[in-house]
C-alpha cells in the first residue's frame, strides 16, 4: 500500500452503508486501494484486498460461498483472513496464496475500514456519531459518489455561505451570506466553525416544511474531524426566542447532520450523509420533503465541486476571504497530520 500526499492513511474511513453491504461482493476503492466487501454467514463484514493472488482478477466478480469468495475467473477460495484454502484444480495450495484483510468496525449504519499498512491501537476508533443511533432521533441516508478531491467538499462544507447562491431554490436565502456572525476556533485535530445569522427570511425548504413565512434566527456550527468527516448542527427558530437557545416550541428546524467525505482516489470521493431530527418534530411527509430537497442539495454541491475539480489549476493564485477561515485552518490541520505521517512511514 502506497503512500500519497492527500490521504491520511492509518485512519478509519466510512467505505459504506450498512446497508449496502450483503453476502454479494460489493467493489470500493478507498484512499485508491481496491477492497471488495462482503458479509459472512454471521452477518460480520469482510474486508479484502480485491485482486486474486492467481491471476489478479478482482474477487469482486467472484461468489461469497459461506464464510468466504471464490474467485470468478479460475475458483481460487479465499477466507475473511485473506488466505486461499481451495485451489479446484490441484489440492495443493501454493505457498503465498492469500490477499490483504483490512480490519473492519460496524456501527451507526456505517462500514468503518482501516486503510494503514499496520494495525490499529486500542485507542484508535472510528468517530462515533451517537445520534444516528439515538433513541428519540430519526435518521435518514445516503451515499453518492463524485468526481473531485474529497478536500474540495470538506472546503464547501467548512464555508455554507455558498447556501444562498448554489441552492437560492432549496435551503439557501440571501441573508446566510450577508448577516452571518462567524468565529473559527481550533480544538486539538478539530476546526470548528460557528455562524449566527438573526432576523433573516427562512430558505424555501423550509418555508415548505414548517409553513412559517416570518423571518428567523437560524445557526450553522461546523465541526471538522480528520480525516474527513464534517459533524454539522443546524437549524433556525422564530426570530426573536433565542435562536439556537430558544425553546423546543419556538425552534423550527433543529437538525444533527454527518457530511464524510471518504477519498476514493486523488480525484473521486466517497460522499457519505446521514441527518438526523428529533422524532416529534416531523411528520413522515415532512421528513420525506426535507430529505427529497437535501439530495438536491447534494446533487447541486456535487456538480459546482466536480466544475471546480475540472478547472483546478495548482499554479493558479487564488484569494482569500474572511470566510475562508475555517478551510484555511481545516488544511493546515490536514497538511501537518500528513506530514507526520509521512515521517513515521
Amino acid at each position: 500500500m502506497s503512500q500519497t500526499k492527500t490521504f491520511l492513511l492509518n485512519r478509519w474511513y466510512v467505505v459504506a452503508l450498512t446497508s449496502e453491504v450483503s453476502n454479494t461482493p460489493l467493489a470500493r476503492t478507498v484512499t485508491g486501494q481496491k477492497i471488495v466487501l462482503f458479509r459472512d454467514t454471521n452477518d460480520a463484514v469482510v474486508a479484502l484486498e480485491d485482486r486474486c493472488a492467481h491471476r489478479q482478477a478482482p474477487l469482486s466478480l467472484g461468489e461469497v460461498i459461506g464464510d468466504n469468495i471464490q474467485c470468478g475467473y479460475h475458483g481460487l477460495t479465499f477466507d475473511p483472513a485473506g488466505s486461499c484454502v481451495r485451489v479446484p484444480s490441484q489440492k495443493r495450495i501454493p505457498p503465498g496464496a492469500c490477499v490483504h484483510s483490512y480490519p473492519t468496525i460496524e456501527k451507526q449504519g456505517f462500514i468503518h475500514l482501516w486503510t494503514g499498512n499496520r494495525k490499529p491501537t486500542a485507542e484508535e476508533t472510528p468517530f462515533d456519531f451517537p445520534f444516528a443511533a439515538m433513541e428519540g432521533l430519526n435518521a435518514r441516508y445516503a451515499a453518492l459518489v463524485g468526481k473531485f478531491d474529497y478536500r474540495l467538499l470538506i472546503d464547501n462544507l467548512m464555508d455554507l455561505t455558498h447556501l444562498g447562491f448554489t441552492h437560492k431554490h432549496t435551503i439557501g436565502t440571501g441573508g446566510v451570506a450577508e448577516s452571518g456572525k462567524t468565529k473559527t476556533e481550533r480544538r486539538g485535530d478539530r476546526v470548528i466553525v460557528t455562524r449566527e445569522m438573526e432576523n433573516i427570511a427562512p430558505a424555501p425548504t423550509h418555508v415548505e416544511v414548517t409553513g412559517y413565512t416570518g423571518n428567523v434566527d437560524r445557526w450553522q456550527i461546523i465541526e471538522y474531524i480528520p480525516p474527513c468527516f464534517i459533524s454539522l448542527q443546524v437549524g433556525n427558530a422564530k426570530h426573536g426566542t433565542g435562536g439556537f437557545n430558544a425553546a423546543p416550541a419556538e425552534k423550527l428546524i433543529n437538525r444533527r447532520t454527518l457530511h464524510i467525505a471518504t477519498p476514493e482516489t486523488e480525484n473521486t470521493t466517497h460522499y457519505l450523509w446521514v441527518s438526523t431530527y428529533p422524532s416529534d418534530s416531523m411528520t413522515p411527509d415532512q421528513e420525506r420533503t426535507i430529505y427529497d430537497h437535501t439530495m438536491k442539495v447534494l446533487d447541486e454541491d456535487i456538480r459546482m465541486i466536480e466544475g471546480q475539480q475540472k478547472r483546478f489549476d495548482p499554479n493558479f493564485e487564488m484569494i482569500d476571504i474572511n470566510e475562508d477561515a475555517g478551510q484555511i485552518s481545516m488544511r493546515a490541520t490536514l497538511d501537518q497530520l500528513i506530514a507526520e505521517e509521512q515521517k513515521t512511514a
